[in-house]
């Protein structure tokens, strides 16, 4: 699917780049955070669960982001929310 794939920037500014392979996502913030990784789903609409080990707030633990319609945000279950850059 490859949907995630790309750069975004979180609402604190921080860049984060995802690269996709086989549905599998790894993300990197360009302030060193990650790599993580994750999942990607189709429910509708893409869904990636990506386990965010480091412990960092605002995004610590298991979140699944749900990317809009237009594929120009992702909204994640804590509630922060990625634009496409």
């Amino acid at each position: 699917m490859n949907a995630f794939q790309g750069t975004w920037r979180d609402q604190d500014g921080a860049t984060i780049s995802v690269s996709e392979e086989n549905n599998h996502a790894t993300l990197k913030y360009d302030n060193g955070r990650g790599p993580f990784h994750g999942i990607e789903i189709d429910l509708g609409s893409p869904v990636v669960n990506v386990n965010f080990t480091d412990g960092v707030q605002p995004a610590a633990g298991v979140q699944a982001g749900v990317m809009n319609f237009a594929k120009t945000t992702i909204t994640w279950s804590n509630e922060t929310v990625w634009k496409r850059v």
